[in-house]
């Protein structure tokens, strides 16, 4: 008896009696919460699982992330407007410095593509000042929702465009150019 007692003195034995105790309270709270639902415990079928619900969605356990798609639908076209790619080419084009051309004219070759926001910004603009006369490569689409980004190579560097559906159209509403 006393090696017994010597033994629950030492951590070691303090640390086995903490453990059955946790065993003794888990066991009951199991046998307890088991039988108010008003069945057996456990059946004598082993350990009692959860059903685990399945869903379609492999993210729907993640919750909701806050973000309301409806309030972003696709945009909607009128039927015969061009398409993203062809009103960015268009305007990239009509952007490039051309020797020559006044600006009034390279603007009014600008406005059937851009948003009047974007052509008041452009008010002032001198065509000479435009940092490319040529566009190097294919179109380069990004998709960010109701915003679409269009990056074209050119000489020195890249034009950036921003598009947005306004009118039933597709619409310039961004211009940059990033040196290479």
């Amino acid at each position: 008896m006393r090696t017994v007692l010597r033994l629950l003195g030492t951590r070691y034995g303090i640390a086995l009696v903490l453990v059955v105790v946790v065993l003794v309270v888990v066991g009951l709270g199991r046998t307890v919460l088991d039988r108010s639902d008003g069945q057996s415990a456990n059946d004598g079928l082993g350990p009692t699982v959860a059903a685990v619900p399945t869903s379609a969605d492999p993210y729907a356990s993640l919750g909701d992330d806050g973000v309301d798609e409806s309030a972003n639908p696709a945009p909607s076209l009128s039927k015969g407007a061009a398409d993203v790619s062809t009103v960015a080419t268009r305007f990239a084009k009509a952007w490039l410095r051309k020797p020559g051309i006044s600006g009034d004219q390279w603007r009014a070759g600008l406005k059937p593509d851009a948003s009047t926001e974007l052509m008041t910004d452009l008010a002032e603009t001198d065509p000479a000042d435009v940092p490319t006369d040529a566009i190097t490569g294919a179109v380069q689409l990004q998709n960010l929702g109701s915003v679409t980004v269009a990056k074209f190579p050119a000489q020195g560097g890249t034009i950036v465009l921003e598009l947005q559906v306004t009118g039933g159209r597709w619409v310039v509403t961004s211009l940059d150019w990033e040196t290479a």
